[in-house]
C-alpha cells in the first residue's frame, strides 16, 4: 500500500471514530436531560444526579472530542508544512547544484583570462626587449663611429705625405657588472616575476661601450641538470659563471653559499680601474668596504636591488640605485599568476 493510500486510510478511521463519539455525545446528552427531568418532577434525587453525571460526561466526551479535532488539524498543517519543505529543500538543492556548475564555469573563465593575461605580458616583454637590442646596437654602432673619428682626427700628415699619430687613445671604460646569485634570485621571487636574463643584461648594458657580467652562484657537487642547463643558458648569453661551493650550515638543515660575498670583493678591488663603472646586483651590506675601496679609485658604482632588501648605508655610498621594483616589468619574462 502506497504512503498516500495509508494516509488516507488512516484518516477514514479517524473520522468514523469521531462520528461515533459525536453520536455518543448527543446520545449522553439527551440521556442525561431525559434523568434530571424525570428525576425533578418524580422527586428521585438518584435519578437526577445520574442525569447530572451523565452530562458531565457527555461534556467532558465534547472537550476531548475537540481537542481531538485541533489535534488532527494540527497534524494535517504539519504535514502540509512537512511537504512544502520537503519541496523547498529540493529546490534548494538544485539551486545548489546550478550555483555550483556556474562557479566552474566562472574559475575556468577567470583561469583562462589569467593565461591570456600572462601570454599577452610574454609578447609585449618580447617586443621591449626587442626594442632595447635594437637600440643598444645603434648606440653601440654610434659610439664606434664617433670613436673612429676621434682616432682619424688624431692623425696629422707629415711634410714627405707619412702621417705620424700625436695623441694615443686612452682605454675604453668598461663596465663591471657584478651579480650576487643568491640575492638576486630571493629578490625575484619577492617580486613574484620569472626573470628574463637577457633582459636584465641588456637593461644593464644601457650606454655602455664595453661590458663584463659576473654572475656568482652555489653549485651543487654533483650538478644536477637542472643546474647544468641553467648555467649554460647564462654563458650562452655571455655571463662569466662563478660556481662556488654550497654546505649545510652547522645550526639548522638549510644550505649556505660558501665565500660568494668575498669573491665579489676581491674581483671588485683587483679588476676595477678609475673610470669605470660599477653595477653591482645586491642589497647586502657587507659590500660597503669594497664599494668604497672602487669609489676612491675614481670608478662610479651603481646598485640593483630590491627596496626592502637594499641596506640603507650601502644606499647612501652609492653613486646611483636602481630599484629591481621599479624596472621588474622591463627584465620578466611573466608575472607569476595563481591559477585556478
Amino acid at each position: 500500500m502506497s504512503l498516500v493510500a495509508l494516509r488516507y486510510e488512516n484518516y477514514r478511521t479517524k473520522t468514523k471514530i469521531m462520528m461515533k463519539l459525536a453520536q455518543t455525545i448527543s446520545i449522553t446528552a439527551s440521556i442525561s436531560i431525559a434523568c434530571i427531568i424525570t428525576g425533578t418532577l418524580s422527586n428521585q434525587r438518584v435519578l437526577q444526579e445520574m442525569g447530572k453525571v451523565a452530562g458531565l460526561g457527555a461534556i467532558s466526551t465534547g472537550v476531548l472530542l475537540k481537542i481531538q479535532s485541533l489535534d488532527a488539524e494540527k497534524q494535517k498543517q504539519l504535514s502540509k508544512f512537512q511537504q512544502e519543505n520537503i519541496s523547498l529543500q529540493a529546490k534548494l538543492a538544485e539551486t545548489q547544484t546550478e550555483l555550483t556548475k556556474l562557479e566552474k564555469k566562472v574559475q575556468i573563465h577567470n583561469t583562462r583570462q589569467r593565461l591570456s593575461l600572462s601570454s599577452i605580458q610574454k609578447l609585449q616583454h618580447q617586443q621591449q626587449v626587442i626594442s632595447k637590442t635594437v637600440a643598444n646596437f645603434e648606440q653601440k654602432l654610434a659610439d664606434s663611429e664617433k670613436y673612429a673619428a676621434s682616432k682619424t682626427n688624431n692623425v696629422t700628415p707629415k711634410p714627405n705625405g707619412s702621417s705620424v699619430k700625436t695623441i694615443a687613445p686612452s682605454p675604453e671604460p668598461v663596465t663591471r657588472v657584478y651579480i650576487d646569485g643568491n640575492n638576486l634570485s630571493f629578490a625575484i621571487d619577492s617580486l613574484q616575476i620569472e626573470l628574463d636574463y637577457d633582459a636584465l643584461r641588456i637593461e644593464l648594458s644601457q650606454n655602455a661601450i664595453r661590458t663584463n657580467f659576473k654572475f656568482y652562484t652555489g653549485v651543487h657537487s654533483p650538478m644536477n641538470e637542472g643546474q647544468k642547463r641553467f648555467l649554460a643558458y647564462l654563458m650562452q648569453l655571455r655571463y662569466e659563471v662563478i660556481g662556488l661551493p654550497i654546505l649545510a650550515r652547522s645550526d639548522s638543515q638549510t644550505l649556505k653559499t660558501v665565500g660568494d660575498d668575498v669573491k665579489i670583493a676581491v674581483d671588485m678591488i683587483s679588476e676595477v680601474k678609475n673610470g669605470d663603472r660599477v653595477i653591482l646586483v645586491s642589497g647586502d651590506g657587507d659590500f660597503i668596504p669594497a664599494v668604497a675601496e672602487v669609489q676612491r679609485r675614481g670608478a662610479k658604482v651603481t646598485v640593483v636591488a630590491k627596496k626592502k632588501m637594499l641596506s640603507e648605508q650601502l644606499a647612501q655610498i652609492a653613486n646611483e640605485v636602481i630599484y629591481l621594483d621599479d624596472i621588474q616589468y622591463d627584465i620578466a619574462k611573466y608575472r607569476k599568476l595563481d591559477v585556478a
